[in-house]
């Protein structure tokens, strides 16, 4: 139906208006500056008028009156005025330079985006800086074999490699390193060692277990060893050393940071921060707002000298970040604008008000100065509001950056149990609304669901344990997260309905274990344990099982085994 009624033109910019839709991807000097399907607004045309963008693609209602300014058949009177002389040439063409072309251009439009790029490549010089390093690197055929090589086994991998590449050739510029070609080329190359890990982990659409992950580290040594075997003796080492990190946090060989060059030491931060903004099958991308404050985070990994030259080069400054204004004000960036990340909000330190820098740049940030990073207690409280509120779209923001690095226990500990306590608390004490309670509990729930499967896909399940529990009753959330505590224990829990006493002692024999928990609603027995000839029947109420989990909350992962707390608390129920 959209068909009928829209039609793609191209207007001068002048005659596009608020509201219009864009009809194709906007790309400046090599750049993407918008998306097809942007509704566009007074500040995008602002700005893209500031970008020299003379004209754009935008679907129309057939009846407009606009279309009358059209300009495509314009165009294509042009383009075919133009292109008539060449067609009648018959110069012969050198077919790999071009195919190296073309492999530059085609793969650069996938990566250079100013949400992730900033104020890099804002030039043609600078494209063309990089873009003749590319074709001097691949002008030695071996070379392009290797690159096609890891293209054609991980498409992600090359992807990558080559965004580290443009990446890390303009900032190894911008920082004034020697051997820059030489640098660049490592670059290219760091991770060709994946040419050795197998596609079926690669291609794996959740985090890794350890096992996978050991294989997936081998890269930096095969990745060296394979540089060497083919004449890059000079360059091995980038692949090797890439994902060293200071003080010996990092791998294969757990370098100190005087042992490692700054060649290295720049391609650390760019491979992280590229890794974490490109997009995949199972992962959107992190903005690059968000994966700079990670990094930022994380700064004793890290030269923390070349990350603020880094934010410096991209100008895409994270939240929280302390910088000089070039009016020499100092301020705080308050707010990153997706369709204008290099021109945040920022609050005035000595004034304490807050502006948005203006499109024209007369006022623009010229220094990193510092980066207060929010503490876990910080994004727990912003994650706690969000959820009170009901707000699941913001609170998934908190959520991601609060399980970044946590143990799967620690998730249950240190985020959806203390949020639980919280919900309860407010609920009994203050009386919060019950509806938006009710809310909260089933969007952690989600969350909670969501975690479930990726936990039960990770680890290998040595155990199993028998729930006699109602069919109804499972979907309860303190279900779920005894569920998912016995996953991260390596236990799968066998679901089963209470009521046939010899069916569930057979299943207990069958799976060698002697003891079946029943959890009810409510308990409707006296007895909390029942001794069978095959083992042992434990009875819980859903509170019981509430206040087991609630009580957890602080206590080290490390401390206990979910069944033994399950037991301890019967017994410490049957003493009361």
């Amino acid at each position: 139906m959209a068909d009928k009624m829209l039609k793609k033109v191209i207007l001068c910019i002048d005659e596009v208006e608020a509201g219009d839709i864009l009809a194709e991807d906007i790309f400046s000097e090599y750049r993407l500056l918008a998306k097809k399907d942007l509704v566009l607004t007074e500040r995008i045309i602002a700005l893209l008028k500031l970008r020299k963008v003379e004209e754009l693609s935008v679907y129309l209602s057939s009846d407009s009156v606009r279309i009358v300014h059209d300009l495509s058949i314009q165009r294509a009177m042009e383009y075919e005025d133009i292109f008539a002389p060449l067609l009648e040439k018959n110069e012969e063409i050198d077919e790999y330079q071009v195919a190296v072309s073309n492999l530059f251009m085609s793969t650069l439009e996938n990566v250079v985006h100013e949400l992730r790029y900033g104020q890099i490549l804002k030039s043609m010089q600078d494209t063309a800086y990089v873009r003749g390093i590319f074709e001097r690197i691949l002008a030695e055929k071996h070379r392009y074999d290797l690159l096609m090589r890891l293209k054609e086994w991980d498409e992600y991998s090359f992807v990558h490699s080559f965004d580290v590449f443009v990446l890390g050739t303009i900032f190894a510029r911008q920082l004034g390193l020697t051997d820059i070609e030489m640098l660049a080329r490592g670059y290219l190359f760091h991770d060709i060692g994946k040419v050795f890990i197998p596609q079926e982990i690669l291609s794996v659409k959740r985090k890794l277990s350890e096992d996978e992950f050991d294989i997936v580290k081998t890269h930096t040594t095969k990745g060296y060893e394979l540089l060497i075997e083919n004449g890059e003796a000079d360059i091995a080492y980038l692949a090797r050393d890439h994902h060293e990190r200071f003080a010996g946090k990092g791998y294969p060989n757990q370098l100190c940071a005087d042992e490692m060059s700054e060649g290295v030491q720049l391609l650390q931060i760019i491979d992280v921060y590229s890794a974490m903004t490109s997009k995949r099958v199972y992962h959107s991308g992190y903005g690059a707002t968000d994966a700079l404050a990670v990094l930022y985070r994380d700064r004793h990994l890290y030269n923390e000298k070349f990350m603020n030259k880094f934010v410096e080069c991209l100008g895409i400054y994270p939240v929280n970040s302390v910088v000089l204004l070039s009016d020499n004000r100092s301020a705080q960036v308050e707010l990153v604008y997706d369709m204008f990340p290099t021109l945040p909000k920022v609050k005035l330190l000595d004034e304490q008000t807050s502006m948005n820098l203006p499109l024209n740049y007369s006022v623009k940030i010229v220094k990193m100065i510092d980066y207060r990073a929010n503490s876990f207690e910080e994004i727990f409280n912003l994650f706690i509001e969000q959820l009170i509120r009901n707000d699941e779209v913001s609170l998934r923001v908190h959520f991601s950056k609060l399980i970044d690095h946590l143990h799967p226990k620690e998730i249950v500990l240190k985020i959806f149990l203390p949020a639980f306590r919280i919900l309860r608390l407010l609920t009994r004490e203050i009386q919060t609304d019950m509806k938006k309670y009710k809310n909260s509990i089933l969007i952690l729930n989600k969350l909670l669901e969501e975690q479930l499967n990726v936990l039960y896909m990770d680890y290998q399940h040595e155990q199993t344990t028998i729930l006699v529990v109602e069919t109804a009753v499972r979907e309860n959330f303190f279900i779920k997260l005894v569920q998912s505590i016995l996953y991260i224990d390596k236990i799968v829990p066998f679901f089963i309905n209470p009521g046939d006493d010899q069916r569930i002692t057979q299943l207990m024999e069958h799976c060698g274990v002697n003891v079946a928990y029943f959890i009810e609603e409510e308990l409707t027995i006296d007895k909390r344990v029942r001794p069978m000839r095959e083992g042992t029947f434990l009875y819980y109420s859903l509170s019981d099982i509430e206040e087991l989990l609630v009580n957890l909350v602080g206590m080290s992962m490390k401390k206990f085994l979910f069944e033994e707390k399950m037991q301890e608390r019967l017994f410490i129920s049957l003493k009361a």
